[in-house]
């Protein structure tokens, strides 16, 4: 039976109201008025954001045990009670990387360039001079929205693509806060068009590819396990020959942020894709084994097992 005519005699519908420009406007100032406040407190902003982790480690048992058990499964060394410190640590970056992308919004270039370094540039800047497209892939490890605040900031502006999360009301907000930051950002699940378009006419594309989601993925070897990955940066690269840069984007205990872009990456078209990747994964691998405490592995089931011999 079509969804129409089983709700067609039905006068009690309990559905959503479409979200007004009223309410978009007043979320809009909300984020406004959120990062001025942010914009006061400098540095001191992380106490608001480690208070805040500490508490939903404390709330979400789920969370903080998948966390404790990824990390055993990457590092075996590591005692139960070593691996909820880690754990913890990780629950209070992920805190600040969520509470930095307020606090970027509308900082001035003069203070927002003092927050980065970056290293990796002339690779995007060989790509644009040549006319060619480029992917950057990201993993959920540091402050991913920092390197496309960065990259706006120093001319080369990102498109994104942003999982489908959330009601349609964050969704406009999250847009509208990164176009504000000179950043494209598209719905994963309505990004086709704009992805290739912005890729074919030589612009930068950005994804996190590590949690897939309801998306298609494949499955790769990663920190010596198997894990599942978004198979969109492969298709994006055999479709368009772009290559795919690897992007490591974490923060130091002051704020600031340290941008790594690697080298491009051409993808044999005569390997397994899975095999193919083996040079992008093994960067986010060493992030990781540096920076064990921003990355974010709070799903059970993240790595699926040991890797095949």
């Amino acid at each position: 039976m079509a969804p129409e005519s089983h709700l067609a005699n039905c006068d009690n519908l309990n559905m959503a109201e479409p979200e007004t420009p009223r309410a978009q406007a007043a979320l809009r100032a909300g984020l406004d008025l959120s990062a001025a406040g942010l914009h006061l407190l400098g540095t001191r902003r992380y106490r608001l954001s480690d208070a805040l982790a500490n508490a939903a480690f404390a709330l979400l048992p789920a969370q903080r045990r998948a966390a404790a058990n990824n990390y055993q499964l990457v590092f075996p060394e590591m005692g139960r009670r070593q691996a909820r410190r880690l754990a913890r640590r990780s629950f209070v970056e992920y805190g600040r990387t969520s509470l930095d992308f307020v606090y970027v919004h509308g900082l001035p270039r003069s203070r927002l360039m003092p927050l980065f370094r970056g290293f990796g540039v002339e690779h995007l800047r060989r790509l644009r001079a040549a006319g060619q497209g480029g992917i950057l892939v990201l993993f959920h490890i540091g402050t991913w929205d920092a390197a496309g605040a960065w990259s706006s900031a120093v001319g080369l502006p990102l498109t994104v693509v942003m999982a489908d999360e959330g009601s349609p009301a964050l969704q406009d907000l999250v847009i509208w806060a990164r176009a504000k930051m000179g950043l494209r950002a598209v719905v994963a699940s309505r990004s086709a068009r704009a992805v290739l378009e912005t890729l074919r006419h030589g612009g930068l594309v950005a994804l996190l590819a590590d949690i897939p989601g309801d998306t298609p993925s494949l499955e790769v070897e990663f920190l010596g396990h198997r894990t599942r990955i978004s198979s969109a940066p492969a298709m994006l690269a055999a479709r368009t020959g772009c290559p795919l840069l690897p992007v490591v984007a974490t923060r130091s205990p002051s704020g600031t942020c340290l941008i790594e872009v690697h080298p491009p990456h051409l993808l044999n078209p005569d390997l397994d894709p899975a095999q193919a990747l083996r040079p992008l994964l093994q960067v986010f691998e060493v992030a990781v084994r540096r920076w064990p405490e921003q990355w974010y592995p709070f799903q059970e089931g993240r790595l699926l097992g040991p890797e095949r011999g």
